[in-house]
């Protein structure tokens, strides 16, 4: 019976431990996003933080969706990486690649693609400043033409076929 009491109180130590760590990683994350000078024009925006921590809303009619990641670096380390999708349609490949050209030369972004009905950037590691980016990119892809998708739209159509590739992909390795 000790043996299980020990299994029991290490297993509750565990327990607890893990979920008040998630916890506290949650509210250090919401604290910097609510508190911070450098996120506070994403309200300006209009745009609001979703249950994921992430600002999503509508600009200029395209569906946008702002995400903060930390990236591990060393114990009790991390920085902070920042991508924006923007979700819609292309006319042609020959519009997005103009945008991703037009991207390369924009202080603060470290990457540009597209892919899936949605047009990423990442943001490099020191960039303070995400309005510019941002705003200059819809500006292109509004000259561009590029039609805007709403975030169901994306779901019934991009998503689903993710997911049929991403199950054929399984089936094959079986």
């Amino acid at each position: 019976t000790g043996f299980v009491i020990w299994i029991g109180i290490v297993f509750l130590f565990s327990t607890v431990g893990f979920f008040s760590e998630q916890w506290y990683r949650r509210k250090r994350k919401l604290k910097k996003l609510l508190k911070s000078k450098k996120y506070r024009k994403f309200f300006d925006l209009g745009l609001k933080i979703n249950d994921d921590l992430e600002f999503v809303g509508n600009i200029n009619n395209y569906n946008v969706r702002f995400y903060l990641y930390e990236k591990y670096l060393k114990p009790n380390k991390y920085i902070d990486k920042h991508y924006i999708d923007i979700y819609c349609i292309p006319k042609s490949f020959d519009n997005f690649q103009n945008i991703i050209d037009k991207n390369k030369n924009i202080s603060g972004i470290e990457n540009a693609a597209w892919g899936y009905g949605i047009f990423s950037i990442d943001y490099k590691e020191n960039t303070n400043n995400f309005i510019y980016p941002l705003d200059l990119t819809i500006k292109y892809l509004t000259e561009e033409s590029i039609t805007p998708l709403s975030k169901p739209d994306w779901e019934s159509s991009y998503k689903k076929e993710i997911t049929n590739k991403r199950e054929k992909e399984e089936k094959a390795r079986t």
